[in-house]
This record gives C-alpha cells, structure tokens and sequence, in this order.
C-alpha cells in the first residue's frame, strides 16, 4: 500500500491483561482507508480480543486508539458505531423472522414526520439504495431467514453503512459458507473497498488472505510479528510466523493398514435431506464425506450416531445389522460423533476439562448418582498428557479454551468410550493452521490402533488431503467416490455442483 494514504486507524502501544492472562502486548498496527486487511494468528493468539477492543467491547489496559486523526476511547460497541466502526462477529446478529428492511432499521427506524410511526415507503427506498452498494437484488420486505447464509451476512454489512461504517471488522465470515458463497461475500467486500470501507478481515483460512487481502498482520502470543502486502509473502511464510517454527507437514503421513470392515450404510434416506447413500468404513481408514453447504453430510452422520432418524436405510457394525435409536445405543456400539458446533453440542461451557472428558465414559459407571472422582482423576490426566491439551488444571472451565484445544478435549471424550468408529463434523471448523495439523495427527495415530473415522467435510482440500476414501454429494445424492489420489479439488467441486466428470 502507498505510504501516502492516510491512515483511517492506528493502533499504539495497545495492551490488554485479563486476570492472569496478557492477552495483547505493545501491539502497533495502522490500518489505512479503503484496504481489505487481514489478521492471522494461531488460537489464543489475540486476534478477537484485539477487533474487540477497537469496538468497544474491550476497554484496552493501556494504549493509544487514534480513529480519523482523533484519539478516541470507546466504552461500548453503540460508541464505536456513533463514531463509523462496526464488527460482524462469526455468529450472525440478525433477527430472522423479520424482513431484510425492518433488520437493516433495527434500532434506528425511520419514521414518519411529526408521528410516531414508521415510515415505511422511505425505508423501503433507502433499504434499496443500501443493498445497491453491495449488489443485494431481492425485495426489502423478504423475510431475512428466507436468504442464505451470505446474504444474511449482507444485510449485516447493509447495517453498517447505513451507520456510516468507514471501518469493518469481520470475524471468520466464512466458516460456514460453501466455496461459492465466498466467492459471493468478496464480490461485496470488493465493492465495499471501492467505496473507501476498510475491512479487517480475520480468517483461519491462509488462502482466503491471499485472494481478498491487500495486507496481513500476523499475531503470535499477543505480539504482532510482522504486516506485510499479501503479494510479498506466502502460506509457509504465514504459516511460520504464526507458529514461530516450520510446519513439517501439513496433512501428516498416512501409516495405518487396512483392516477388517467396521461401518457398513446401505440406503440411508431421509427424504427431502439425503437419499440413497451407501458407503463402507474399515479398520484404520479415514473415509471423507464432502459436498457443498446443505447437501447433506451432517445429516448423514447425526442418522448414524441415532440424533436424527432416517426414513430408510440400514447401518451395519461389525457385520452386524445395528439398531440405533439414539446416542445412547451408538455408544454401545463403539461410535462417537465430534459435532459441527461444538460449543453448544460437544462440550459443556461451564464444567472443567476434566469433567468434560470424562463425560460420556463415566455417565454409568459405576451404576448409580455418584461419580468416581479417583477414575475421573486417572482418565483426566492420561489424556491431557496424551492429546498434550494446553490447560492450567485439570478443572480449568472449557469455555475459556481456544477453539483447538476444545476440539482437543472433545476428541478426549470421545476416546475415553474406547470407540471403534469415530464421525466427525467438521473437525477443524475454527481452529488455525498449527491445531489442524495437531488434530491431524491425533486422527493418524487413532487409526494406527484400528479405530475407524469417518469425516464431513465441506473443506475439500482436507478431504483430499486427509482420506484414504471419501464420496462426494449433490444435493443430498451420492454424485462421486474416489480414492485417495484421483482427483484433484477442481473435479471434486465439479461432482458436488451435479456436474460429473466425463
């Protein structure tokens, strides 16, 4: 970037400490107008403490905040708003069951002269005029919950222009978009930068930095390692410093032999969801489900692991027709489920790591309501140790991790049941580059002891990287299968728009 151009931010000597824990230190950054700038660090790094802080969620500990020449301390979101700064956070903040107009509004209705009564004609007018600036066609009544995932998110950003947003800050907004609606949001924020919008960017996803950014700031330990233009570095540059060492391998060795088969499905349908699908799992095998957002792979692993019916079909262990009507029986038959959202679903926020490891292993044994406290010590610490899961004690509540280090504890509940197959949801959904090759290689050395593990997936590159097999779906249909090694992501993308190869 011109070094001519003024700044929009800039960040001095920025520190913050919460009880026990520095979270930022002396951190400088200046983020110039009409940039798209990206933020990058390892879980636990500072990344969110520092976007919460230049939006008023955090008050800094020490540290100068300059925003549009003027030093500024803001002691809520609602005055960093007032002053042009907004934050979209990964969960999206809209009200579904409301039109895209009223969500834009919110807050802030426009409203008849001289009466108390929203002027809906001018909203609807000024809603249109908004959604021109980032290419949003549809009806400002349109119920809100009625548009996808992105254009929800476009609505969020709507909002922010209407509040005069010359600096946005967006946490993760792709994790859970398809590779097309990416594409779509950096149409937007393409858009956005043409108008002078600064945009932070913050992604785990080193390639998406690469395609939208024009700078990167690398975090490490609160610290900022280095920004530079994303034309003059690299993924292992990146990489290297946000781990502060080499990345040997991204996608580990595969070691483990083919065993004996472990998972049969045959016609899993649940209609109108998936139709028809029919896979095998073995001993030692990683097996990838991967299609587009929507096309069905969680709902195919939620029928497996009994939270979901299916209509038909038939899910065989061990050769053996298994009747699974719930979790409950898919733990008596050796599987465990590491769901997509695993805050609300694979972990309990508020109880210790150990509790949380324990959870699933020690719910009836022995039989009765007390737990053994002294097996529960025992389980703890042998995964801690084995998983090499980063925390203080053992009782440390799991809500204060970082999201590599839940996924860490998760998989410890999991492996405690002494599972014979394990399904996974998106396991690496949220966490950075060194977690993913960590829970890679926890996944490696799960099959070398002849575990089985079936993974959804809607990242195809860790598919690919990843499975020994995998099958791809359009639409809730099995569209592909391959091997590892015969095909290349293209192909694979191909298969999951219904457009098979020839």
């Amino acid at each position: 970037m011109s070094e001519h151009v003024p700044a929009v931010l800039e960040l001095r000597q920025i520190n913050k400490q919460f009880p026990g824990v520095i979270a930022l230190r002396d951190v400088n950054l200046v983020l110039q107008h009409g940039e798209i700038h990206g933020l990058v660090g390892e879980n636990g790094a500072g990344k969110s403490t520092l976007a919460k802080i230049v939006a008023g969620v955090y008050p800094p500990t020490s540290g100068e905040l300059i925003f549009q020449g003027k030093p500024h301390q803001f002691n809520s979101p609602h005055e960093a708003q007032q002053a042009g700064i907004s934050i979209l956070f990964q969960e999206l903040n809209v009200l579904p069951q409301l039109s895209v107009a009223e969500n834009i509004f919110l807050g802030s209705e426009l409203r008849q002269r001289l009466l108390p009564v929203i002027d809906w004609r001018k909203t609807h007018e000024t809603a249109r005029e908004l959604m021109a600036r980032v290419g949003l066609t549809c009806s400002p009544a349109t119920q809100l919950g009625s548009l996808s995932v992105v254009k929800q998110q476009a609505v969020q950003l709507i909002k922010a222009l209407y509040h005069k947003a010359q600096l946005i800050i967006m946490d993760e907004p792709t994790t859970r978009l398809s590779e097309f609606e990416t594409h779509d949001l950096f149409e937007i924020m393409h858009k956005l930068k043409q108008d002078g919008v600064t945009i932070v960017f913050i992604s785990h996803r080193l390639e998406e930095i690469t395609q939208i950014c024009d700078r990167v700031t690398v975090l490490r330990h609160g610290q900022v390692v280095d920004t530079v233009d994303t034309d003059q570095t690299s993924l292992d540059s990146m990489t290297t410093a946000m781990l502060g060492r080499r990345l040997a391998e991204r996608f580990p060795r595969r070691t483990a032999a083919r065993g004996p088969e472990l998972l049969r499905v045959q016609g899993l349908t649940r209609y109108g969801v998936y139709e028809d699908i029919d896979f095998v799992l073995h001993e030692g095998e990683i097996f990838g489900i991967t299609g587009l957002v929507g096309a069905g792979c969680t709902a195919i692993l939620k029928a497996i692991f009994g939270l979901q019916q299916a209509d038909e079909g038939q899910v065989f262990i061990n050769r053996h027709l298994a009747q699974i009507q719930s979790p409950r029986d898919a733990i008596a038959h050796g599987i465990g489920l590491l769901t997509e959202d695993r805050q609300s679903e694979g972990i309990v926020l508020d109880m210790g790591v150990g509790e949380n490891i324990t959870l699933a292993s020690l719910a009836d044994e022995p039989p009765g309501p007390l737990i053994d406290h002294s097996q529960e010590a025992q389980i703890t610490d042998y995964f801690i140790k084995r998983l090499r899961i980063n925390t203080p004690h053992p009782a440390f509540k799991t809500r204060h991790l970082s999201g590599g280090t839940q996924q860490k504890v998760i998989l410890s509940k999991w492996m405690a049941t002494g599972p014979h197959v394990l399904l996974c949801d998106e396991p690496t959904q949220g966490v950075d580059v060194g977690a993913k090759a960590e829970i890679y290689r926890l996944m490696n050395e799960l099959t070398e002891t002849g575990i089985g593990i079936v993974i959804a997936s809607a990242e195809m590159s860790e598919i690919l990287g990843l499975c020994d097999r995998y099958l791809v779906l359009h639409a809730g249909r099995m569209a592909c299968t391959f091997s590892r090694d015969e095909a290349d992501e293209a192909t694979v993308l191909r298969c999951a728009m219904g457009r098979l190869p020839p």
